[in-house]
């Protein structure tokens, strides 16, 4: 990496102040506590949009952790009995567009608390807390490989991702999925622990490392050398290289050799995923690899340089010791989206993998404001969602 040009973390965080602004609503109707939300039109409070907001300005600022706070509580008091909630909230209650919320609300509250130095208030809340957090395991569960299941790919967050695409309802144990899973029951172990029910603690810590060994045994492939969905139907491994096969490397699942087997096999391969303008979505040998201009019906995850994508992969690198190569795609995603604030006045969702030219859905404003500190995170290390 030339060192003469680099963007330095001050730099990147003034050039991408404006991200902050305009994401923050007052309480309204079902949402009774101040959210966050993308820039422009939405009101909604979406599961992983806030929760990544939520994470990044806590990253800068802890009592900023009250967002996320918030969050937590909007989606607890939006529950139904059973823990059923959708990943979707308005000022009138649940968007059907999102069957349930992502595997973030403890990871969430979580973060909260400890930013905020205050666990009390999830003392009132934790039984309905932990049937969210738990609902999958009685829906879109498998007893025989110990692993869950999204309902559809557009419930994923990543619409049309291959992997998950095109695949009967509730069919597909993905490993994106089972890693939030993995990382939900550390952190309802974690909160308990906190809360006193030291029984519960030690029983969700233990359910985190059977998702863990479970996700070795059934995803992880050795043929391939990385982590595959799997097809309940017919027991065989999706064999598609994705974006969402190395969520598990950025949360630490695989062991040390496998993960850098990964990184050193796909990551890195311009033949895979890396290109001059950040890492691909899909492998670009993949058969239905594009980059495409799309946002209905689904957002394009088939090729594209997506900012959280590449955010989930530096701390992969990160944390599988690849430095060098974490601080430079630091400085790729940076540069690009300060690029297209320069040219158009802001961000847009995803870029254009051979070009670097932007894409869909201009004035984008979510998780991408995670790039703000990229910089800062390649150089020191330090993860906002880590977890003991």
């Amino acid at each position: 990496m030339n060192t003469s040009n680099l963007i330095t973390s001050e730099q990147a965080r003034e050039k991408l102040n404006y991200c902050v602004h305009g994401v923050k609503r007052p309480p309204s109707g079902k949402l009774r506590y101040a959210y966050l939300v993308p820039g422009g039109p939405y009101s909604e409070q979406w599961d992983w949009d806030a929760f990544f907001m939520g994470v990044a300005l806590t990253a800068e600022n802890p009592a900023e952790a009250i967002y996320l706070k918030n969050w937590t509580l909007n989606f607890i008091e939006n529950a139904a009995p059973d823990g059923k909630v959708a990943g979707c909230l308005t000022a009138e209650g649940w968007d059907p567009r999102l069957n349930h919320i992502k595997p973030f609300l403890a990871q969430g509250a979580y973060l909260a608390s400890k930013a905020l130095d205050d666990f009390s208030w999830l003392a009132p809340v934790w039984d309905t807390l932990l049937r969210v957090a738990t609902y999958r395991f009685r829906h879109l569960w498998f007893d025989s490989y110990g692993l869950g299941a999204w309902l559809d790919s557009m419930e994923s967050g990543a619409d049309n991702n291959v992997a998950a695409l095109e695949y009967p309802h509730g069919s597909v144990l993905a490993a994106d999925l089972n890693t939030f899973l993995f990382r939900e029951c550390t952190a309802l172990g974690l909160i308990a622990g906190q809360l006193g029910k030291h029984q519960q603690s030690r029983e969700l810590t233990a359910k985190a490392e059977a998702i863990r060994e479970a996700m070795i045994r059934h995803l992880w492939s050795d043929e391939a050398g990385i982590f595959l969905n799997l097809f309940t139907a017919s027991g065989k491994p999706v064999k598609r290289i994705t974006y969402s096969s190395f969520v598990p490397l950025w949360a630490g699942v695989a062991p040390e050799a496998l993960g850098r087997e990964s990184i050193e096999r796909y990551l890195l391969n311009p033949e895979h995923l890396a290109s001059a303008w950040g890492f691909r979505t899909l492998s670009k040998q993949d058969p239905v690899y594009n980059n495409i201009n799309m946002i209905k019906p689904h957002s394009n995850w088939q090729g594209p340089i997506w900012p959280i994508a590449n955010y989930i992969y530096m701390h992969a690198l990160i944390r599988y010791g690849f430095h060098n190569e974490a601080a430079a795609i630091a400085q790729t995603t940076t540069r690009l989206v300060l690029a297209d604030i320069e040219r158009a006045g802001g961000m847009q969702e995803n870029y254009d993998a051979v070009t670097g030219l932007p894409l869909a859905a201009p004035n984008f404003i979510s998780w991408n404001i995670l790039v703000r500190n990229m910089i800062e995170e390649a150089k020191t290390h330090c993860d906002p969602f880590g977890l003991p």
